[in-house]
């Protein structure tokens, strides 16, 4: 699977954000040891964001005129350049090494470390009848927004219930979700992907667009989910398995471990 990346994804810092420059720099440093080819991307243009963004959130954006305690005022370069890097990976079936994320934002708001929806904007550009399925800890509830409603569009998250953003507690017409509970382990979790991925051969998309969050690991600091190491590998296997055209975007995960993670789950693509 090629890697779309751009070092300057790392320019930026806010002391003490759990959303820093180290997530990414390790896991950039565990795939240049497997020989994948690294693409760079382009900042994306304010109309690619406009295709799921309100002018007035592009322009609070834009101008830095915003504030949320956990998604603190940055460059807007630097969320362009990570809705950028989702559209080049959604177009050449790769994986977008980036951030900042994207899953919380929603059409009209940010939060949650998130800026822009960057899968969202990316399913939007390709134009394909695309399945989503969000395997971060926390609910994607910007992107339930963006496409609620769309027959174009199936929205899937596995996530757990009770935590930020509090939302994706039932199913919705197009957007399906699985809340688990804390403790959730390697065994419940195959399971439920199981379901979800019954859901997407049913709706039989041309593209599966996947938002990759590492942050169900055992390890990490935001989060109460037991899966290990190894459960990224079966996790890869199993949606890699489904053989349909498939792109990822790197969403959350906090821990040390976050490059060791990425390769177990991203080797299983072509």
């Amino acid at each position: 699977m090629k890697v779309v990346f751009s070092p300057r994804c790392l320019e930026y810092e806010i002391p003490g954000h759990p959303e820093n420059p180290e997530r990414v720099k390790n896991i950039y440093s565990v795939l240049n040891k497997h020989n994948l080819d690294f693409l760079r991307p382009e900042p994306a243009r304010k109309e690619d964001i406009l295709k799921v963004h309100s002018e007035e959130h592009v322009k609070r954006v834009l101008e830095k005129d915003y504030l949320d305690l956990d998604t603190p005022v940055i460059d807007p370069y630097y969320p362009l350049l990570s809705a950028g890097c989702a559209i080049k990976a959604a177009k050449i079936l790769g994986f977008a090494l980036t951030r900042p994320p994207g899953h919380h934002s929603g059409v009209n708001s940010l939060g949650g470390f998130c800026y822009f929806n960057n899968i969202a904007i990316a399913v939007e550009c390709l134009g394909k009848r695309t399945a989503i399925l969000d395997i971060d800890v926390h609910h994607g509830q910007g992107t339930e927004e963006i496409f609620f409603g769309r027959s174009d569009i199936l929205y899937i998250s596995l996530h757990q219930r009770d935590i930020y953003p509090g939302t994706g507690l039932v199913s919705r017409k197009n957007c399906i979700n699985y809340p688990l509970p804390p403790g959730t382990d390697e065994s419940l979790y195959l399971k439920t992907l199981e379901k979800a991925l019954a859901h997407i051969k049913n709706f039989e998309p041309e593209v599966l667009g996947i938002s990759l969050g590492l942050d169900t690991y055992w390890k990490d600091p935001l989060s109460d989910f037991s899966l290990r190491k190894e459960s990224y590998e079966l996790i890869g296997k199993r949606i890699a398995s489904l053989d349909i055209p498939a792109f990822i975007v790197l969403e959350g995960g906090y821990s040390n471990d976050i490059g060791i993670l990425t390769w177990n789950f991203i080797k299983s693509f072509p």
